[in-house]
């Protein structure tokens, strides 16, 4: 009865959305945003009604909705890495739903492992490091063409990752974690590297660790290499620039790369946003979209 009553009451709220009253609006509208993830269902049915204004109106409150609902799908990511590492791909597919709610997840995940499984048919089982980094790259840069998108490094596509995927076309960071998240499957430890200024990738060993460069077709770099990169950013070189990065550490790169890209293009409502899931993930306990419902 009282779950009855409850849809009852959304389903009143909605109608009031295009009240005369502009105070009654504004007052539903917060009330369905604060109600956020149950208002939904009616929500998006209202976007399909006849009523033009109803359209519009219900539309406005579930776009104000998704970053709340987004917001807490990065505090549980970031709760389950509490003292630990979070999940790298899982974060990549929540940058992902940020940049294209209508994406699909799965899909990504059979493409990323369709890749493993080639990776794993053209291995030999005696592979050693060298010959495991020649086939990788072999195989996303020369055979699937994956590439860095150096004549359109700015545009916010490059940072998503079922757009990696559809055009092949990514930043240092993307197309590393793409090389990432493939070796994964197949327990290779080819971590991340976040030099200032340009992410690589390494494979992890004790010594003589084999880096390379997945934005420019995989090409294999020197310890000298590396110090370049480094001074060519402006930096002054320091070894631990060659640890692992953290999943952590490499989402809140990718995102605030998007943050940049936005508040350059003048989107500052999605750098705001971006800039709100950073700070969730580096503390969970914080809510920057608790004051968001007052800003309709």
């Amino acid at each position: 009865m009282s779950n009855q009553k409850a849809k009852g009451q959304i389903s009143y709220l909605i109608q009031l959305l295009t009240d005369r009253d502009e105070f009654v609006r504004e007052k539903v509208r917060l009330q369905l945003i604060e109600l956020g993830e149950d208002a939904l269902p009616f929500l998006e049915m209202a976007v399909r009604s006849e009523e033009v204004a109803l359209r519009v109106h219900a539309q406005g409150v579930i776009n104000a909705i998704f970053p709340k609902k987004l917001g807490e799908k990065f505090r549980q990511l970031a709760q389950k890495g509490l003292g630990q590492d979070v999940d790298l791909e899982a974060g990549i597919l929540l940058i992902m739903e940020f940049g294209y709610p209508s994406s699909d997840p799965q899909a990504c995940r059979e493409s990323l492992d369709s890749l493993a499984h080639q990776l794993e048919q053209k291995l030999a089982p005696d592979a050693d490091p060298s010959q495991i980094v020649s086939t990788l790259t072999h195989l996303l840069f020369q055979q699937e063409k994956f590439r860095g998108n150096q004549k359109d490094y700015l545009n916010p596509d490059n940072s998503y990752f079922n757009k990696l995927l559809e055009h092949k076309t990514g930043l240092p960071i993307t197309l590393s974690v793409l090389c990432v998240l493939v070796a994964s499957r197949l327990g290779l430890p080819i971590v991340g590297v976040g030099l200032p200024g340009h992410y690589i990738v390494k494979y992890n060993l004790p010594k003589n660790a084999i880096y390379f460069d997945p934005f420019h077709q995989g090409r294999l770099l020197s310890h000298a290499d590396c110090i370049q990169i480094v001074e060519q950013f402006g930096q002054t070189f320091q070894e631990h620039f060659l640890s692992q990065s953290t999943n952590r550490e490499t989402l809140i790169r990718m995102m605030n790369n998007l943050v940049q890209v936005y508040q350059s293009s003048d989107e500052s409502e999605k750098a705001e946003t971006l800039s709100g899931y950073i700070k969730i993930l580096l503390d969970p306990s914080k809510n920057p979209f608790s004051k968001n419902t007052r800003e309709i």
